[in-house]
C-alpha cells in the first residue's frame, strides 16, 4: 500500500466515525459535529473560542455559527472572561452538561466497538503511529 491510499483510509476511517456519531446524536440536534464541541466544551469548561478554535482545528467563522446553535439550543452558556473582557468563556448548561454525558457514552460505546478488534498492544502502537502522523 502506498502512502496515498494509506492516508486515504485514514480519512475514511475519520469520516465514517463522524458520520455515524452525527447520525447518533440527531434526536439531541447535536449534528453537523456539534457534538464535538460540546464535549470539549464540557472537557473544558471556561475556555474561549479561540483555544476552542485551535483544539478542534476549525475556522473561526465555522465554529461560530455551531457555538451559536449550542446557545439557542440552551447547551451552552458564553459569559465574559474576567481578565479579558474582550473574550467569551464558554460553559455548558445543565441540560449541556447532561446531553455532553449522554453524547460521551455513545462515542464511548461507538469507539470500543470499532477497536475491539484490537489488543492493548496493538492500541498502543496504533496511538504512537497516529501522535508521530499528527
Amino acid at each position: 500500500m502506498d502512502d496515498i491510499q494509506l492516508f486515504r483510509i485514514l480519512g475514511s476511517i475519520s469520516r465514517k466515525a463522524t458520520t455515524e456519531m452525527n447520525g447518533l446524536v440527531r434526536d439531541l440536534g447535536l449534528d453537523n459535529n456539534l457534538f464535538l464541541y460540546l464535549l470539549r466544551i464540557a472537557e473544558n469548561e471556561g475556555l474561549n473560542q479561540v483555544d476552542l478554535s485551535n483544539l478542534l482545528q476549525i475556522d473561526k467563522t465555522t465554529l461560530s455559527r455551531g457555538l451559536k446553535k449550542l446557545e439557542i439550543l440552551g447547551y451552552i452558556e458564553k459569559r465574559t472572561d474576567p481578565e479579558n473582557k474582550k473574550y467569551k468563556q464558554l460553559f455548558t448548561t445543565i441540560k449541556g452538561n447532561e446531553a455532553a454525558k449522554a453524547v460521551a457514552n455513545l462515542e464511548s460505546d461507538y469507539v470500543n466497538s470499532s477497536l475491539k478488534e484490537l489488543n492493548q498492544a496493538d492500541k498502543n502502537k496504533l496511538a504512537k503511529i497516529l501522535s508521530n502522523i499528527s
